[in-house]
C-alpha cells in the first residue's frame, strides 16, 4: 500500500512538475527572445562563469522560477536546479525535439535495502534498473522534447532524496 501511494505521489508529481517545468522554460524563453528583438540596439553575448560563484547561493538570489521548481521537487537544492536550467538549451540543441534517446542515472544509498527499494519504485515507473550493492543505475528510452530530458533527471534525482540517497551523473545515449 505505501509503495503504491509513493508511485502515485511520484507519478502525480512528476506530470505537474514537467507541465510547470515547461510553462517556465517557454516564459523565459519568449521573455529572451523579446530581449534581443530590436536591430539597433548592441547585443552582449551572455557567458556564465562558474568559478566566481558562490557554491551555494543565499536563498534570497535563487530565481522565482528556481523557487517553484524547488517547491514541486522538495528533496533537490536549488543550486541543481538552477545548474539543470541553465544546461537545457544547450540539450534542447544537442538532442532535437522527437529523438529517440535513453537516459541513464547513477545513484548512491547508504545500504543494499533502500537501493532495492529504489529500484523497485523505478522499475514499476518504466525504468529499467540495475543495482550494484548500493550503487543504482536507473535508465529510460524517452523521445526529447523542450525540458524533457531535464524534467526526468529532476524526477529521478528527488526519488532518490526522497530516500535519502544521493543523485550522482546522468549519461544520455
Amino acid at each position: 500500500m505505501f509503495r503504491r501511494t509513493v508511485l502515485s505521489a511520484f507519478a502525480i508529481a512528476a506530470g505537474v512538475a514537467a507541465g510547470i517545468l515547461l510553462k517556465v522554460l517557454q516564459d523565459s524563453k519568449e521573455e529572451r527572445e523579446n530581449d534581443y528583438d530590436d536591430d539597433e540596439e548592441i547585443h552582449f553575448i551572455r557567458i556564465n562563469d562558474d568559478d566566481d560563484e558562490p557554491e551555494t547561493a543565499p536563498e534570497n538570489e535563487v530565481s522565482p522560477e528556481v523557487k517553484e521548481i524547488c517547491g514541486l521537487y522538495p528533496y533537490l537544492k536549488a543550486e541543481f536546479v538552477s545548474d539543470l536550467l541553465n544546461k537545457n538549451s544547450s540539450l534542447n540543441s544537442e538532442y532535437p525535439e522527437d529523438t529517440l534517446i535513453t537516459l541513464a542515472h547513477s545513484i548512491g544509498f547508504d545500504d543494499e535495502k533502500t537501493a532495492a527499494e529504489f529500484t523497485e519504485i523505478m522499475e514499476a515507473a518504466g525504468y529499467q534498473c540495475q543495482a550494484e550493492g548500493t550503487a543504482v543505475t536507473a535508465s529510460k528510452k524517452l523521445f526529447t522534447e523542450d525540458g524533457a530530458i531535464i524534467s526526468d533527471i529532476m524526477n529521478v534525482a528527488n526519488q532518490a532524496g526522497a530516500l535519502k540517497g544521493t543523485y550522482k551523473d546522468y549519461q544520455i545515449q
